[in-house]
C-alpha cells in the first residue's frame, strides 16, 4: 500500500476499502459522505480528453479579487500541420485565427512538436501564445521543419 503525505495530491482520492456498519442509521451516514466525497473527487478531476474541438477540461480557477468566484476553464486542439496545409519551415512564423468566442486570456498553451529529423519537444511562450483572435507560433528550430505541431489551448471565457 502506498501512503501520500502530499494534501494537494490526497484531497480527491477516494478510499480504496470502507467498512458499511450494520446499523442502518450509521449505514446511511457513511454512504452519504462516501457519496458526497465521490461527487467532489470527481468534481475536482481534470479532464484529459485532447479533441480538435473546444471542450471543458472541469478545471475551475478563482476570480481575482474574488478568490470564491471560479471560471469554468476550456481546452482547445489544433493541429497546426494541417492548418498550415503542411510542415512548417524551420523558423517560420505562423498565424491562425482560432474562432473561440469570449475569449479572456490562456491559462496553459503549449505545442508539442515534432521536426522532420524525428527530435520531439515542447514549446511555450514565445514560441507559442494566443490573444483574442489568433494564434501565434514561431518553429524554435532555425533550419530544420516541423512534420508535427500539436497547439493545445486552456483558456478562460469572459
Amino acid at each position: 500500500m502506498t501512503f501520500i503525505n502530499d494534501a494537494a495530491s490526497f484531497i480527491n482520492q477516494l478510499p480504496i476499502s470502507i467498512d458499511l456498519p450494520d446499523d442502518f442509521k450509521q449505514y446511511r451516514e457513511v454512504t452519504t459522505l462516501l457519496f458526497k466525497r465521490i461527487i467532489d473527487a470527481l468534481n475536482k478531476k481534470t479532464g484529459s480528453l485532447y479533441y480538435l474541438q473546444e471542450l471543458g477540461n472541469f478545471q475551475s480557477f478563482f476570480t481575482s479579487g474574488q478568490p470564491y468566484v471560479f471560471r469554468n476553464d476550456y481546452r482547445y486542439v489544433f493541429d497546426l500541420i494541417s492548418l498550415n496545409g503542411g510542415n512548417i519551415a524551420g523558423g517560420a512564423s505562423v498565424t491562425f485565427a482560432h474562432g473561440i468566442t469570449s475569449f479572456m486570456y490562456g491559462t496553459l498553451i503549449y505545442v508539442t512538436v515534432t521536426a522532420t529529423t524525428g527530435l520531439s519537444f515542447t514549446c511555450t511562450y514565445p514560441y507559442s501564445s494566443m490573444d483574442a483572435t489568433n494564434i501565434y507560433f514561431t518553429n524554435p528550430l532555425p533550419s530544420t521543419a516541423l512534420s508535427s505541431a500539436i497547439f493545445v489551448a486552456e483558456y478562460l471565457k469572459n
